[in-house]
């Protein structure tokens, strides 16, 4: 086409009457929408000093298009909302990536406050759950504010579509904080909730809650089986847990052999703990410290096989 008919087109398109800036929206929502995606996958595979840019300019991006979105009825509405729904994903993201790999807590904060506000522009009370779990586990395990803001996302999710997933995650947020405290029964009683909820999810599954999975659940059980000193059954969960996750589920598997090491290493097992956490150097090095697995393999260093391992993967440290 040339470049006159193809300008022609344009204007045709934006005509008084024709719909031609809900049009606009629409295609820059779609748009918007189909990166989060990617963002979404990157999340697992890339560093987050790597990704935390693109995914800020991103939601800068989706802010300032929601603040041009205009115009009356349905097709407008809608296009609005979409926008919102994946600016709050993509806070969600950015929050994620701050508390859980630059361990940067104001930061995220911020990002888990700013997901609520899109999610509720957004109309969907399913994402405003999840950012609000998300400011509960900020909170500190004692703190009953942290306890209150959990009741919130709870309250909040039952407006939404009934979801197992969601209920399962907020099972485990709320675990994880009575980890925090001590409480390890209640913690592994909320545990198993959350794999009754999530195991009946079935079709209701949340595409953005990719982070809620069997595996997921499976370290954080371990890993509350190990505090509570049960070491064997932590083994066997962490092992079982592990099995059904592919070769290259890098990420997850770092989580898994370090989980692995603490478990040996509290048996005294040190050769067997220095092995676990050679795999999870190994790992780490396939895909990126992208879940802040790194700093966890410290008390390992003294171990001859992983000092060398980790100079060899680290020379720059």
């Amino acid at each position: 086409m040339s470049p006159t008919a193809d300008d022609a087109r344009r204007g045709a398109g934006s005509a008084p009457g024709t719909g031609g800036a809900h049009e606009v929206q629409a295609v820059a929502a779609a748009d918007f929408e189909t990166d989060t995606r990617s963002l979404r996958a990157q999340y697992w595979t890339t560093e987050p000093a790597e990704l935390i840019g693109p995914v800020t300019d991103h939601a800068a991006e989706g802010g300032a298009l929601l603040a041009k979105a205009e115009g009356e009825g349905e097709r407008a509405g809608e296009a609005r909302r979409a926008l919102a729904d994946a600016l709050a994903e993509t806070r969600l993201i950015a929050g994620r990536i701050q508390y859980h790999g630059l361990k940067d807590r104001e930061g995220a904060e911020l990002s888990f406050r700013q997901a609520r506000q899109a999610a509720d522009e957004a109309g969907n009370p399913l994402l405003g759950a999840a950012a609000l779990g998300h400011l509960a586990l900020l909170a500190d395990a004692s703190d009953d504010a942290g306890a209150d803001v959990l009741a919130e996302a709870r309250a909040l999710a039952g407006r939404g579509a009934p979801t197992g997933r969601v209920t399962a995650w907020l099972d485990a947020v709320e675990a994880e904080r009575a980890a925090g405290a001590g409480e390890n029964e209640r913690a592994l009683r909320l545990i198993s909730d959350a794999e009754t909820s999530l195991a009946a999810a079935g079709s209701d599954a949340q595409d953005w809650l990719d982070w809620c999975t069997p595996s997921g659940l499976g370290v954080l059980k371990g890993l509350v089986q190990l505090q509570a000193g049960l070491t064997s059954q932590a083994r066997r969960t962490l092992l079982y847990s592990m099995a059904p996750l592919a070769p290259d589920e890098h990420a997850q598997r770092s989580l898994f052999y370090l989980g692995l090491a603490a478990v040996e290493a509290a048996e005294g097992e040190e050769y067997e703990a220095c092995g676990y956490a050679c795999r999870s150097l190994e790992h780490i090095e396939a895909c990126g410290d992208v879940l802040g697995v790194r700093a966890a393999l410290d008390p390992y260093l003294h171990e001859s096989c992983v000092a060398d391992l980790y100079e060899n993967l680290f020379p720059s440290t």
